[in-house]
């Protein structure tokens, strides 16, 4: 045991191993090491860097073996029999925001695909019965194999449709991770395929309230948006839903369609900066004249007199009743209006609420 500590403290103390062992056999405690200087930066990030790949390449083995100690066989499929997941996750596409697929390739261009994929029969019976697989995990390594012209090495196993999405998430939450609004859009997907919200926090290694948040984003930003913008991995939740709030906005949110069909942002590799182009925009038009809130509306009562003004905006609503429709008006509108926003619920609930503000002659002093 000393002399495996010794030999650690020659790797990196300085101290030869040779003395430092010898001091061991002689039951002596090892000679101090010499100083040295603190190793650079550039040697800790390398250093860093090869201790991430290690703990990897420990991590794909483990997965290995926990394969074939299931009995479980590794097959070489044809990249064209094996189709993605039915449960999409990722905004990215080969290449198409994902800055570190290049390096993957170039990895099983080099070394080969040291780890398998998980795949499944399909889950149409007759595409199982032609030989069409489903994707578990490894649709990196899938697509980096079709890109290079090679086999996918791949694990077969029979996986249910929760099965399926579990080990999916597992895998993502030890890869590549997802960005939030992946997440958010997975959790969304899962929830409209009809997945309990156990197995979908499962999938995402999330509590309740972190699930809820992920799909209330998710019900904000439109697909299509969120899908010409990208994973933006230095997104995070509070800038999403800011641009989900903005989105809401019926007055601008045209905007943000015709930010993401402009050829300028479709130029625009990074998906971070992607985002702050919508976000930018759609905020520009805001503070814009061309959204600036609409004149007042003057309400009169059946005789013709000014009883008030309503004045709306993107932000909400402004009713100003003068002096002149009677000092206590403005508070007898005030007693009246949990009554009427009872009356308007049980309206909407009907199906008979108008979407227009109403008459205003209807509106008695």
């Amino acid at each position: 045991m000393n002399t495996r500590k010794n030999q650690l403290r020659s790797l990196f103390g300085g101290v030869p191993a040779e003395e430092a062992n010898k001091a061991a056999d002689q039951n002596e405690p090892a000679p101090a090491a010499e100083p040295h200087k603190r190793a650079t930066s550039g040697a800790v990030k390398a250093m860093g860097l090869s201790l991430s790949s290690l703990s990897q390449e420990v991590e794909d083995a483990r997965r290995l073996r926990e394969s074939l100690s299931r009995g479980e066989q590794i097959v070489e499929l044809d990249p064209a029999v094996i189709e993605g997941s039915p449960f999409s996750d990722r905004l990215s596409d080969g290449p198409t925001h994902d800055e570190s697929f290049e390096d993957l390739m170039q990895s099983i261009a080099d070394h080969g695909q040291q780890v398998p994929v998980l795949v499944r029969p399909h889950s149409e019976p007759v595409k199982a019965g032609q030989g069409i697989f489903q994707i578990a995990y490894g649709h990196r390594r899938v697509l980096a194999a079709r890109a290079l012209g090679r086999t996918v090495r791949a694990v077969i196993r029979s996986l249910d449709d929760a099965e399926l999405v579990v080990a999916q998430g597992k895998e993502n939450a030890e890869r590549r991770a997802l960005s939030f609004i992946e997440r958010a859009l997975f959790s969304k997907t899962l929830i409209d395929h009809g997945f309990d919200r156990a197995t979908i926090q499962a999938a995402l290694a999330v509590h309740k309230s972190e699930m809820s948040r992920l799909i209330g984003v998710a019900e904000m930003i439109p697909i299509q948006v969120a899908h010409a913008i990208g994973p933006a991995p230095k997104t995070g939740r509070p800038r999403w839903m800011a641009l989900g709030e903005l989105i809401a906005n019926p007055r601008i949110r045209h905007w943000a369609n015709e930010e993401i069909t402009d050829q300028a942002f479709r130029d625009t590799a990074d998906s971070d900066q992607r985002f702050q182009r919508v976000f930018d925009r759609l905020t520009s038009a805001l503070q814009s004249t061309s959204v600036a809130p609409d004149a007042a509306v003057v309400i009169r009562a059946a005789d013709g007199a000014a009883i008030g003004e309503l004045a709306q905006s993107a932000r909400g609503a402004r009713l100003t009743i003068p002096i002149s429709a009677g000092r206590r008006f403005a508070d007898y509108v005030a007693e009246q209006l949990p009554t009427l926003h009872e009356a308007f619920k049980a309206a909407q609930q009907s199906g008979s609420a108008s979407e227009t503000t109403g008459d205003a002659k209807k509106v008695k002093p």
